[in-house]
């Protein structure tokens, strides 16, 4: 996350190439990836075995420049899979394509529950079957 002393990429794989083996992975969120700054090419690169899962989302594509505005986002306001500007197809295709996958989407829109998980279900499919991780 952008806010935290693990804001990025390469700090979390210094604590990762420090720690025990075996002991440590990553989780790759697509908002905090992409807010970090962290780029599709260093991802590729990391090793297979510490990519544990990845959490799905979109947002807006341009970064805040605000780190508020970035938290309030991250926490409160992200969008649906394909419903911003982040390269989510990029992201998949950098990471493994057997890594399970969760979605984390808090939205600013109040929505019935059903519906919320209709949509998500729906929007996550259309991005798993453009071809890329499918």
């Amino acid at each position: 996350m952008p806010w935290v002393d693990v804001s990025n990429l390469a700090k979390a794989m210094r604590i990762l190439d420090g720690a025990a083996p075996g002991n440590g992975g990553l989780l790759v969120d697509a908002i905090h990836f992409f807010r970090a700054g962290d780029s599709l090419q260093a991802l590729a690169k990391v090793p297979r075995k510490l990519l544990r899962y990845t959490q799905l989302c979109d947002a807006r594509p341009e970064r805040p420049a605000d780190m508020q505005e970035i938290i309030r986002q991250a926490r409160s306001d992200r969008l649906f899979p394909g419903g911003g500007g982040l390269d989510l197809k990029g992201l998949l295709r950098a990471l493994p394509s057997e890594i399970p996958i969760s979605l984390e989407i808090p939205i600013s829109k109040r929505m019935e529950p059903l519906e919320r998980a209709r949509r998500a279900l729906e929007a996550t499919r259309a991005i798993l079957t453009m071809g890329e991780h499918a």
